[in-house]
Order: C-alpha cells, then sequence, then structure tokens
C-alpha cells in the first residue's frame, strides 16, 4: 500500500520528521511503449464502429553510469575529516526524493520496485591499492568505455547483468573499479537487507540552513552496512565508495555463482574518505574530568567550583553566579583595559527564564549588561547574539535574501530622496506665485505649466495632410493638366512618364 507524499508549506509541522521505506516514481528509468486507441461512433453509413490505434516507444532516463555530485546534499562522516566515527554508519543523503529507486536492481524485472539499486561499500587501508599493499581486495578506480563494462577482457571478471538494457552508446565513458569476488560478497549486502538500507525523508526546513537546495524537505538516504575501523594507536583513514549494483541483485551477499570468477566489476558512482580515531573517553568521563581538582593547576573560579584551601573570602555574588553556570573571564576592552566578565553558554546547570525587557538588540555590543553594583560587564547575551549572526550568515540563502533586502531598502531609500530633491527644486521655482504658501509636487507642476510653460511660442508644424505639394515639381500635374488629360482620352500614365522624362513639361491641351 503505497502512501501519498505532501509536499509545500504547513506539509510537515515544525520539530516532525516523515520516514519512507521507499519513494516509487511514476515510472522508472526504462523504455515503455504508450499507446491510444480511439473508436469513432455512430458515423453515418458505417455499420461497424471504425477504431484506430497509434503506438509511441518511449525511454525514461535517469542516472545509471554518473551521477552529478549537486544531487548530493551531504555525507556522514564529513569527507575528510577527522573525528571518532568508529561507531557510526556511513551515510549519504541525496536531494532527489526516488533516486535510490529511480531504477531496478534487475532491469529485466518487471516488478515494484523497493530494492534501491545503489549502496555504500566502507573499505579499511588494507583494502586499497597502495605501496606497501601488492594484493588489494579493490583496484585503483579506472575509466573504460560501457562495451569494457558488460564484456571485460579478463575473463576472470564478473560483469552486471544488464540484459538487452543498454541504450547509451557502446564509446560511452565509465568509472569502475574491480573487487575481490570473495571478499565483496564478505562485506556487501544480501538482496534481503538492500531495502534496509535506504529510506526517503520529509522533514521540516523552516528556520534550517538549506545550502541553496529547494526547500520542500525531502530526501533520500543510504546507510553503510560496515562500520569504519580505528585503531587503538593512531588514526585510521577510511574510504566509502557508492557503487551500482544494478545487473548484481544475483551476485551479492549470500548468492552462488556460477563461473570462474575472482573479481567483479562494479560502477563507481562517487567516494569520499575520512578517518576515524579512537575515542578518548565517553560523555560521562569527559564530564567527570572537569570535576578533578585543579584542573591542572588552575585556580580561576570556575563551573563547577573547586575545593581550595586558599583563605578566600566568601562572595555571595560569585557563588550564585558559580551556580547558575557563569565563568570568570579576561575582557580585553577596545580602549585598551583588561577588566574581567562574566560569561555562560547555552547550557545551564540551573532553569533559566527568559527575560523581556531586554532587545531587540541592533549589534553585539548593545547586548552587554553591566551591573553598577559590582562595576562587572555580562557578556553572555551579546556572544549569543554574536553567535547567532555568524550562524544566519554561514546560510547562503539566507545571506543572499538579507543582501538582496537591504539593496531594496537603500534603492527605495535612494529614489525617496531623489524625489524629494526634485519637488524641493520644484517648489522653490513656485515660491514667488505661491506667495509663500506650501506647494507640492502637484500642484508645482499645474502651476509651472500654466505660467511658465503656456507663454513659451513654440514652433508650430503643419500636419502632412494639409502640406500642399508644388505644382513645378517633375511629377505633379494641376488641375488644368489632369482636365486636360481627361477630355483628350488619353492614358494617364503616359501622359505622366512623358512628364517626368523631361518632355515640354506641359500635358498636350493643357492652358499655358
Amino acid at each position: 500500500m503505497s502512501t501519498k507524499v505532501t509536499v509545500g508549506s504547513g506539509a510537515i509541522g515544525a520539530g516532525e520528521i516523515k520516514f519512507y521505506d521507499s519513494i516509487q516514481p511514476p515510472l522508472t528509468a526504462g523504455s515503455y511503449t504508450l499507446q491510444a486507441t480511439q473508436t469513432i461512433q455512430n458515423l453515418p453509413g458505417q455499420k461497424d464502429d471504425p477504431t484506430y490505434v497509434a503506438s509511441q516507444q518511449l525511454r525514461v532516463d535517469g542516472p545509471r553510469f554518473t551521477l552529478d555530485p549537486s544531487q548530493i546534499s551531504s555525507v556522514f562522516p564529513p569527507a575528510n575529516q577527522l573525528g571518532n566515527f568508529d561507531n557510526d554508519l556511513p551515510h549519504i543523503v541525496f536531494n532527489n526524493f526516488a533516486l535510490p529507486w529511480s531504477r531496478e536492481i534487475n532491469p529485466l524485472s518487471q516488478d515494484i520496485n523497493q530494492i534501491p539499486w545503489m549502496g555504500l561499500l566502507t573499505l579499511y587501508p588494507d583494502d586499497m591499492p597502495s605501496m606497501t599493499n601488492v594484493n588489494p581486495n579493490v583496484s585503483p578506480p579506472q575509466t573504460i568505455t560501457v562495451s569494457e563494462l558488460i564484456h571485460p577482457s579478463n575473463a576472470k571478471v564478473l560483469p552486471p547483468d544488464l540484459g538487452d538494457t543498454i541504450y547509451e552508446p557502446d564509446s560511452t565513458k565509465v568509472t569502475v573499479v574491480d573487487v575481490n569476488l570473495a571478499f565483496f560478497q564478505a562485506i556487501a549486502p544480501s538482496l534481503d537487507e538492500l531495502p534496509f538500507l535506504a529510506h526517503g525523508r520529509q522533514v521540516n526546513t523552516d528556520g534550517k540552513v538549506m545550502l541553496g537546495m529547494d526547500a520542500d524537505g525531502c530526501f533520500s538516504l543510504l546507510v553503510g552496512n560496515r562500520l569504519p575501523m580505528a585503531t587503538d594507536d593512531g588514526i585510521t583513514k577510511n574510504t566509502i565508495y557508492l557503487v551500482s549494483y544494478e545487473g548484481h541483485q544475483d551476485h551479492l551477499h549470500g548468492s552462488t555463482i556460477s563461473g570462474d570468477y575472482n573479481q567483479i566489476r562494479l560502477v563507481l558512482l562517487g567516494s569520499w574518505e575520512f578517518s576515524a580515531a579512537p575515542a578518548r573517553g565517553s560523555f560521562i568521563q569527559l564530564m567527570e574530568d572537569l570535576c578533578d581538582k585543579g584542573r591542572g593547576g588552575v585556580t580561576l573560579y570556575q563551573m563547577p567550583k573547586q575545593q581550595t584551601n586558599l583563605p578566600l573570602t566568601p562572595n555571595v555574588t560569585v557563588d550564585e553566579a558559580l551556580d547558575i553556570g557563569y565563568v570568570a573571564l579576561q575582557n580585553n576592552m577596545r580602549v585598551g583595559e583588561n577588566a574581567t566578565s562574566w560569561y555562560r553558554g547555552p547550557l545551564v546547570p540551573a532553569p533559566t527564564k527568559r527575560d523581556f525587557s531586554y532587545g531587540p538588540y541592533i549589534f553585539s555590543d548593545h547586548a552587554m549588561q553591566y551591573d553598577p553594583g559590582t562595576g562587572i560587564f555580562n557578556h553572555a547575551y551579546s556572544a549569543a547574539w554574536q553567535i547567532g549572526r555568524l550562524l544566519a550568515l554561514s546560510d547562503a540563502t539566507f545571506a543572499q535574501q538579507l543582501f538582496q533586502w537591504r539593496m531594496d531598502y537603500i534603492t527605495e531609500i535612494n529614489n525617496d530622496a531623489k524625489n524629494e530633491e526634485i519637488q524641493l527644486k520644484a517648489s522653490a521655482m513656485m515660491a514667488p506665485e505661491a506667495n509663500g504658501a506650501a506647494v507640492n509636487m502637484v500642484s508645482a507642476t499645474q502651476s509651472l505649466m500654466a505660467t511658465k510653460l503656456s507663454k513659451v511660442k513654440w514652433p508650430k508644424v503643419t500636419p502632412r495632410t494639409q502640406t500642399t505639394l508644388g505644382d513645378h515639381l517633375p511629377g505633379i500635374m494641376n488641375s488644368d493638366e489632369v482636365s486636360a488629360i481627361h477630355q483628350s482620352g488619353e492614358d494617364p500614365l503616359i501622359e505622366l512618364s512623358r512628364k517626368l522624362k523631361g518632355g515640354s513639361g506641359k500635358v498636350k491641351g493643357a492652358k499655358a
């Protein structure tokens, strides 16, 4: 049973997310025949109703051997980053809502497609080719033709079974990797597992950074089935391959392959790398470390408070500030002075209440709070304001719209200033006639037209309909010549031609 996907404003509430096990496109990639039948009824003189049939071949295309990088929204773990990723399954997010199901994993199948045709392979350093690894499980990526993809020159390489569904020219370029067959079947998912490694999701994008994407909140996602490697003695580089499983439905984990093959050829659609490092401690351990006495010999006020044997005088204000999450930090002021100021982040150990008496803030310094009793500044709100501003400007879509809004506002201000300047000039010109009374642009213009421009002697132009051409011109006949032509019965064109050729200049029979 299918579920209708509703997109647009209000399709999903704030803070909500919807998951879809698969997104079925109206038509998956492949060849189709569109057939139309028309029957004409009740034709006069026709015993049987004639029927006409027409058909049209069409092909639905989509990504197959290459993938446009713009269709990738994000990857995790992030590319070229270092972190504690050994407990995170790699995944990739696509902007195309139905991409993993846009074509059949079995190109010869006619069933409803709920199995993604693509997947992720997680590869460790020992799997990849290197100077020290002469027998890697994965070959370096190579660019070949579609013909070489289907018919490898090495008989030991197992190609995808695409049948007769190849519509691309044989010379089409494609990037492939050859993987050790036993290794591939060991790490690849089974056909039954593939549907659980892809899903569609719809999220509410209000207030989110859209990175220039369409803000409908619809994405598709692929998850890898192999955890990254992280060793205890250093940093481990992991490689993720986005590969096509089309035509390999019978070659996945758990399948029995007939034939003498030792490698399998996969279409490589994309890849990224990241480095995994061993965890230096859990969140609880890191938080407990903050409570260690001394913290490396630092004796400043800090949260949590440390026990000390120094003879300090109790300070109620300081103790209260520390109890609610503030820390005392050095503040280098713009005038060159050094002072101590309070700061706290958004995470606090005690309930907080929003104070609506503050704000709105025009700039970060506007959010600084000063306690005249202690002479100490509180930078909590000013730092939060600056962080919020940087987060907003890091969103390219928001920054572009903000810039456009500012440009529109500046343009409007400039136009208003120009109109005001013109109105002032017009008002100044009409000041004597207005006898000191206030005038606006409309009244000033009307007065100017009535008192100034109406007295100007503009040159008059005679319309062409009233313009009389002189009969001295070669092609012009006066009324006597026209009358003589009519009386003589001569052809007017002949007489006109004779006059144009410089004859006597007079039509025969015309008065001198």
